[in-house]
């Protein structure tokens, strides 16, 4: 457990996160973070960012996923509801 001491920030009070904390939660100058209140205690936690599809898929072009993919038989079950489509 680690303590810190609260500071002003403007017309603000602050607090300072010590780096192996920050560090450990990914949090960097302009991280955003959510503050609750209650019962005595301060919680600061991250919020997460939304993820883009690079931050998913990684740097891999459509065809490199294709060829990863290619030729993978996968058995999704038998069509229900929406999917069932009459021939």
């Amino acid at each position: 457990m680690s303590q810190a001491t609260i500071g002003k920030w403007g017309k603000s009070l602050g607090v300072r996160i010590p780096a192996d904390i920050a560090r450990s939660l990914g949090l960097d100058v302009g991280s955003d973070v959510e503050i609750v209140a209650g019962e005595g205690e301060i919680v600061v936690r991250p919020v997460a960012r939304p993820r883009s599809l690079r931050d998913l898929l990684g740097d891999k072009s459509p065809e490199e996923w294709r060829a990863l993919y290619r030729g993978s038989a996968v058995d999704w079950g038998p069509d229900v509801g929406r999917e069932i489509i009459e021939e």
